[in-house]
């Protein structure tokens, strides 16, 4: 199956999940669902936004260069009486204070110039644009949507929604993802090694790439490559009402790969059990009972890869989130990529920066993370310097 067909079919396959309840501070990273809305106008009351005097109409003449109104008080920031003020009046007010009804605008104190009980201001800064009020609801009304249905909090969000009144905060719920790798060479970090096996680096992977995308990973360990013992675990982790499975190896052709088999002896509906795509040609989707299943390989680098293109979208799907699709973007290559063969669509980890308004792509260096996957087109094997393809930026989400 093609890549872009078998995403199009996982992603229809993918549930929205139900809503809950949250308070405030537990929302952060969290998807919002439709029902969230401003319980408070912002501001919620009008206020200055300097420390100066708030004056109203016309005050008396001076001068040709400055007009006096009489000083009737002061408004610090904080709870206030509520005030009226009339023509050719002024009180002094700090930044934040509680504006009286009838001001026509605030002069910054540094405009002003104080003369026994009065103020005298320039007719300059009387006729300014900026009156340096904030009125009441000029941000957003009481009950007005104020985040986006699909949006996943983050702390601007939060503190919007603070704002607003809001303690509570409607959000879809999150992904349960089951996880564990299996093959008779794999020990979890600590155990002891014997000739032959090796420690299972998937299990951080995997969880990592999990929070990241805003799932609930639960980590099932090791299993043997043998049928009997994966397809208890398979039926026990279903059973739980788990929402996602991953496991990685046992996929391909080999003696010992036999989640197919599996698969094809239970009740699951395997969609399909090949992509044309590398790496992970070997790779299985289905659906089991209520769950989606995915059989990886077992290279942590198509786990990486298969993972950010196709689980990543699922995951965000099902907790509300709009454009769940991963972003793609065009690059110029800064070096030649030559290909094997050119049957199928390759990704490559790829590290993308910008240089004189361009964004380019590269190999990463030694040790080097990748912070993006190059797409490669099927259709040809040589790709030279200088020429544009398709990146996959990885996003932190977290």
């Amino acid at each position: 199956m093609k890549f872009d067909q078998a995403l199009k079919i996982i992603l229809s396959k993918a549930p929205m999940l139900g809503r809950r309840q949250l308070p405030l501070a537990q929302s952060f990273g969290r998807v919002c669902t439709d029902n969230n809305r401003a319980r408070l106008a912002v501001p919620c009351y009008d206020q200055s936004t300097r420390d100066g005097y708030v004056v109203s109409g016309d005050g008396r003449a001076v001068s040709t260069n400055e007009f006096a109104y009489k000083i009737c008080g002061e408004i610090a920031a904080g709870p206030a009486k509520k005030l009226s003020i009339t023509k050719g009046q002024a009180y002094r007010i700090m930044t934040g204070g509680f504006v009286p009804q009838g001001a026509d605008r605030v002069i910054a104190q540094e405009h002003c110039r104080v003369l026994a009980e009065e103020v005298l201001i320039g007719p300059d800064f009387l006729s300014a644009n900026n009156r340096f009020i904030r009125k009441h609801g000029s941000e957003h009304g009481a009950d007005d949507r104020i985040v986006a249905p699909g949006t996943r909090l983050n702390e601007n969000h939060i503190a919007l929604l603070a704002a607003a009144g809001n303690t509570e905060v409607e959000v879809y719920r999150r992904p349960r993802v089951a996880f564990f790798c299996s093959g008779s060479e794999l020990v979890m970090t600590g155990d002891s090694l014997l000739n032959g096996q090796k420690i299972s680096s998937n299990h951080y992977l995997l969880n990592c790439l999990i929070t990241n995308h805003g799932g609930i990973g639960e980590n099932y360990g090791v299993v043997a490559d043998d049928k009997e013992a994966i397809q208890d675990l398979l039926t026990h982790i279903v059973e739980s009402g788990i929402d996602i499975v991953i496991s990685t190896g046992g996929v391909g052709p080999g003696k010992y790969d036999l989640f197919k088999r599996i698969l094809r002896e239970t009740e699951a509906e395997l969609i399909y059990d090949s992509l044309s795509v590398r790496p992970g040609r070997s790779t299985l989707f289905a659906v089991y009972r209520e769950a989606l299943y995915f059989g990886l390989p077992g290279p942590p680098p198509a786990v990486n890869i298969l993972f950010h293109e196709l689980i990543g979208p699922v995951i965000r799907k099902m907790q509300g989130m709009e454009g769940s699709g991963n972003r793609r973007v065009l690059a110029c290559l800064e070096h030649d990529i030559s290909l094997k063969s050119d049957d199928v669509l390759c990704f490559s980890d790829g590290v993308y920066g910008f240089d004189d308004g361009r964004i380019t792509v590269r190999y990463p260096g030694s040790l080097e993370m990748p912070n993006c996957f190059i797409l490669l087109e099927p259709g040809t094997s040589l790709f030279t310097k200088n020429e544009m393809v398709p990146i996959s930026p990885i996003e932190t989400r977290y």
